[in-house]
Order: C-alpha cells, then sequence, then structure tokens
C-alpha cells in the first residue's frame, strides 16, 4: 500500500489534524516511513514596488506568489512577521519551535519519522520533494481560509491537490 508517506506541518489546526493522521497511518502500516515538513516562505522573493507618482515604495506580502503581491499592502494574510529587519531571527525561532513540537509530539505517540524544514513557496517546494522523495502519500490539511484572504493568499491545499504526482489526503 503507501510505503512513503509525507504530511505537511505549519502549526495550524489543519496541519495538527493532518499530523496526528500521519502518526495513525504509520502505526497500521508496517514498514511504512514517514516525513513530517514544514516549508519557511521566502519572505524576501515577495517584495514588490508600487509606484505611487514620483516614489516608489516597497510592498511586502509573505504568503502570496503571484502578480498580485506587487499591489498589496504589507501584512495582509501574515501576521506573523511584522518588520523585515526581524526576518532572519523570526524564521530561525519559528523553525526552532516547530522543529521541537513535531520531535515532542513523535516521542509522545513513539512514532519515528524525518523532520525537514524547506524554504520557498509552499506549494512548489512540497510538490518538489514529494517529486524527489517519491512520496506515495501526502497529507495535509485544509487552512479553511475564505473570502477575500483566500482570494489573494490562495490555497496551498489546492495547488498541491493540482500539481502533486501523488496521492493526497486533505484532512478537516
Amino acid at each position: 500500500m503507501y510505503k512513503n508517506i509525507a504530511v505537511a506541518y505549519d502549526g495550524s489546526d489543519g496541519s495538527r489534524i493532518a499530523f496526528e493522521k500521519a502518526m495513525e497511518f504509520v502505526n497500521v502500516l508496517p514498514g511504512a516511513k514517514l516525513s513530517v515538513i514544514y516549508v519557511n516562505e521566502d519572505y524576501r522573493e515577495s517584495i514588490g514596488y508600487m509606484d505611487a507618482g514620483s516614489a516608489s515604495a516597497p510592498v511586502i506580502s509573505a504568503n502570496v506568489d503571484s502578480n498580485y503581491a506587487q499591489f498589496m499592502p504589507p501584512g495582509i494574510g501574515d501576521e506573523r512577521v511584522s518588520n523585515l529587519k526581524d526576518y532572519d531571527e523570526t524564521v530561525v525561532e519559528y523553525s526552532k519551535h516547530l522543529q521541537q513540537s513535531i520531535q515532542r509530539q513523535l516521542d509522545e505517540h513513539n512514532t519515528k519519522a524525518s523532520v525537514l524544514a524547506l524554504e520557498g513557496n509552499a506549494a512548489k517546494t512540497i510538490s518538489a520533494f514529494v517529486d524527489e522523495q517519491n512520496i506515495d502519500l501526502l497529507i495535509i490539511g485544509n487552512s479553511g481560509k475564505a473570502g477575500l484572504q483566500k482570494f489573494f493568499v490562495g490555497s496551498v491545499s489546492k495547488k498541491l491537490i493540482k500539481d502533486s504526482s501523488c496521492s493526497i489526503l486533505v484532512v478537516k
């Protein structure tokens, strides 16, 4: 059945449910390998410039992978990073926190897994990981974004379903 399982984890409620489901799968499938991946999106690639008359101002949007980035005000869809100069420190601390949280949960459930931090656009990075590691099941949470935020930010789940080469389980 499934031998190489990955779960995308970002600390959200949906990803926690996906993580729990992934641990269940690994515990009932002998020989299955689990990879827990989380992606630090590359905030620096999402900096655009908005021209207003003779002035030009940087516009920062952390979770946007589209042409809309240049038109969005700072912070749309992301409250974690409030100041660009704090970027490096914030990302490192967030990665450490996620790593410790994931490992603690794995230990509590006596589950063995590889825990990997990746960087880049979440949907593209996860899809590339799936292809490179020959993942046959990807388990993801549904973020539940709605309205204007979904329009601008997009749905990572939706992109993964469309672009991934393996079976995908979306949990709610």
